[in-house]
């Protein structure tokens, strides 16, 4: 069971805390079943109903999500044995998937140092550099900029949120109609999987704080910047807590964004990522099968997603960890750094958990009740949203390439976006081998990196644009730019001239064409990359500890 304590001073923080190997908290009664195509729910229920006869009928609660057929079954516990009817469930023809409806937690923790400078955590990932180039708001296409956040609630009336916050102009609010066509009624001001419109859900601090670390209004004169100082805030409320609404917010975000790619802008809405400050501690990801599906369908649409991984100290590649162990491209998984760039008490993974980003105490909006106000927000759940805020900033940036692929090649775009971010990370000791980077967020360095790839990737002269890591004790990347898109040759020498490694690369228009090389069995030493052909080359050092 995951429990909560409440403080009572002016901060009031949340902190959860996990007995170690304890199992997610299921909601009683009800089952996820994802169908294929050709089935009909009537009879998958009546299959279920012949197998279970006594007590109450089941029946189908919600449909969850239409277009991948998901359907929530609400069941009798008391007159089923639970366990059988989800293995029977699983074994009946024309179900692709089935699953129980969990309940997922907020992840906030006690700050250690709540007298650390307001807002250290912008300048430890490298914002006011990232700054002087974009601050965020449209592409150079004019396409507008949106962030999904899922909470259980926000006071996006805060001052510093208010101008921010997105809104289906397409819409009209109120009328029980679904006046854009897109299977949505009343969804103004955002969706709420619970109540089928757009209800703000109950305010919530946490949902407050986590728009204002992707989003609040910069330079404006009062209170505090997010990482974009103009994008839009898309809230799913009361999607951070059953499984059931987590998908279907989920669902509601990938149809708007596919409208958008369809329609050329005309309908839906230019989402490029969606933020998770919440999650299931030590789950398997193969127990949830159809959260974890989610996020190949949101990169399909061209959509990023971010997950902030559990506030204790264990390994997540073991113990379990949801969504952050889901196997996605798409998903991005982050811990907690402190203000002097070291690993804070969260969960880890060579396999699972990508990179850190600041969690220690960092200053943003909040809220009690109805009344807005400032303050600290610590843990993973702050993480997640300075990664959300720095993919939607990327694409604030000039770049022609990214803006068109955008639409035309959405996937392949948001996996660009995705690279850019995971190689351009500020290596970090404490985060070395047990995290897919080894490193720590740099907005700073993934500005520049978009620019380095706006600039002259497949369009520039041969170049060798960087090596990293340099010493390096595994793995060597190398990143490369070239006139043409034709094979190219790339050769380890050691320093007595004999070649150690050769391969071939063919650079790709859309990709950030990195060349990764098992440097472990080399012996130390000083080692050469020469990249080129027929007679075009260049070359550069790097050492093996």
């Amino acid at each position: 069971m995951i429990i909560r304590f409440f403080l009572t001073p002016i901060l009031a923080l949340a902190l959860t805390t996990t007995v170690p190997g304890q199992l997610p908290e299921r909601i009683a009664g009800e089952m996820l079943l994802q169908l294929q195509a050709e089935t009909a729910p009537a009879t998958v229920l009546n299959q279920l109903n012949r197998q279970f006869p006594a007590g109450t009928p089941m029946r189908w609660k919600e449909v969850v999500a239409p277009e991948w057929r998901i359907y929530l079954l609400e069941f009798d516990e008391t007159a089923a044995a639970a366990a059988a009817l989800l293995a029977a469930a699983r074994r009946l023809p024309g179900v692709q998937a089935a699953q129980w409806n969990h309940r997922a937690s907020k992840r906030t923790t006690i700050p250690n140092d709540p007298d650390w400078p307001r807002q250290e955590n912008m300048a430890l990932i490298g914002m006011p550099q990232a700054w002087d180039v974009a601050t965020g708001g449209l592409t150079p296409a004019g396409d507008t900029i949106v962030v999904a956040v899922l909470e259980g609630g926000a006071l996006l009336e805060h001052p510093d949120l208010e101008g921010n916050a997105w809104h289906n102009w397409a819409e009209i609010p109120g009328n029980n109609i679904d006046d854009d066509g897109n299977g949505y009624k009343d969804d103004f001001r955002g969706w709420n999987p619970r109540t089928k419109n757009d209800d703000p859900g109950e305010v919530d601090f946490h949902g407050t704080a986590v728009n204002g670390i992707i989003g609040a209004k910069g330079n404006n004169g009062m209170g505090v910047t997010g990482v974009n100082w103009d994008v839009r805030l898309m809230n799913l409320s009361n999607a951070a807590e059953k499984e059931s609404e987590i998908v279907a917010a989920y669902h509601y975000v990938a149809k708007m964004r596919r409208l958008y790619n369809a329609s050329n802008g005309q309908q839906g809405a230019f989402v490029v990522a969606t933020n998770a400050s919440f999650g299931i501690n030590n789950a398997k990801a193969q127990d949830h099968p159809l959260w974890c599906a989610a996020y190949d369908s949101l990169g399909a649409a061209g959509i990023l997603s971010v997950g902030s991984t559990n506030n204790s100290d264990v390994n997540v590649d073991v113990v379990g960890d949801v969504p952050t162990t889901c196997a996605s491209e798409f998903l991005l998984a982050v811990n907690a750094v402190d203000n002097f760039d070291n690993k804070m008490t969260s969960g880890y993974g060579a396999a699972s958990i990508d990179f850190g980003a600041p969690g220690q105490v960092p200053y943003t909006t909040r809220s009690t009740g109805q009344t807005p106000n400032y303050g600290s927000f610590p843990g993973t759940s702050a993480s997640a949203p300075h990664v959300s805020g720095a993919i939607a900033l990327l694409y604030s940036l000039q770049c022609a390439d990214l803006s068109s692929d955008a639409l035309t090649q959405p996937a392949a775009c948001a996996r660009r976006i995705r690279d850019l971010i995971l190689e351009n990370v500020s290596p970090n000791e404490t985060l070395q081998d047990i995290t897919t980077t080894g490193g720590r967020l740099d907005v700073e360095a993934s500005v520049k990196a978009v620019q380095a790839f706006c600039g002259g990737t497949g369009t520039g002269r041969l170049e060798i644009l960087w090596a990293r890591p340099n010493p390096v004790h595994t793995e060597l990347r190398v990143r490369f730019q070239t006139p043409v898109y034709s094979a190219y040759t790339i050769r380890v020498f050691n320093m007595l001239g004999q070649l150690m490694h050769e391969d071939t690369v063919d650079p790709d228009p859309f990709s950030n064409n990195i060349w990764k090389y098992d440097a472990s069995n080399l012996p130390a030493g000083v080692y050469s990359v020469a990249f080129g052909r027929k007679d075009a080359w260049k070359s550069v050092k790097f050492v093996k500890n």
